[in-house]
């Protein structure tokens, strides 16, 4: 019976490594990213009481007390405490709002700003504007639409274009179909369409 071995590879002293140096690399804390956690925490405690005092836990299948509430639990009068359940510590209140407050601002500006199309599909879509102006038929039986898109998946990436003013803008205007009347009053963001 031939005798397997194992399929592993050779060992090899690395010369240019300075292990020291990569220890201590590796003993150092990351900087945190988040300003409220960075200021409120406190060096001289582990990860998981700074967490703890700032009101945050690191893992909730590891933390047998921590507990969401339902519906109903949260309606009932009384059900918010101040203090973490199993734990002595009076969070940091404002740790929690900050960190509530940055995420709303981050989902307002997540939402305000929508996700730009690919250039190819700009140029295809605003090709075929200029070319049947909003005749969807017209430009589903196009050479140039080879992914064989319906009519009205047309008009979807046509509103969906409409949608985006960092391309639809610069269309309108390289065709003439828009001016920028800035005077000292109005700001520079104020457009006029001019009928076609």
């Amino acid at each position: 019976m031939p005798r397997l071995h194992k399929l592993r590879r050779r060992q090899k002293f690395q010369y240019n490594v300075n292990r020291r140096l990569l220890n201590k690399k590796k003993e150092k804390l990351p900087r945190i990213k988040c300003d409220a956690i960075r200021e409120a925490w406190d060096e001289r405690k582990s990860l998981n009481e700074n967490l703890t005092s700032m009101g945050l836990v690191a893992d909730t299948n590891a933390h047998k007390s921590f507990h969401i509430p339902s519906g109903k639990q949260q309606m009932m009068p009384g059900s918010e405490s101040d203090e973490i359940e199993g734990s002595d510590v009076q969070p940091k209140k404002a740790v929690v709002k900050a960190l509530e407050a940055e995420s709303k601002e981050a989902f307002k500006s997540k939402k305000a700003i929508p996700h730009t199309m690919p250039k190819e599909l700009v140029k295809r879509l605003t090709s075929f504007l200029d070319k049947y102006g909003e005749d969807y038929e017209a430009m589903s039986r196009d050479y140039g639409n080879y992914n064989q898109e319906t009519p009205s998946q047309l008009k979807a990436q046509v509103s969906r274009l409409k949608k985006i003013p960092q391309q639809w803008i610069p269309y309108l205007k390289s065709r003439g179909l828009l001016t920028s009347s800035s005077t000292s009053e109005q700001e520079e963001t104020d457009f006029e369409i001019l009928p076609r």
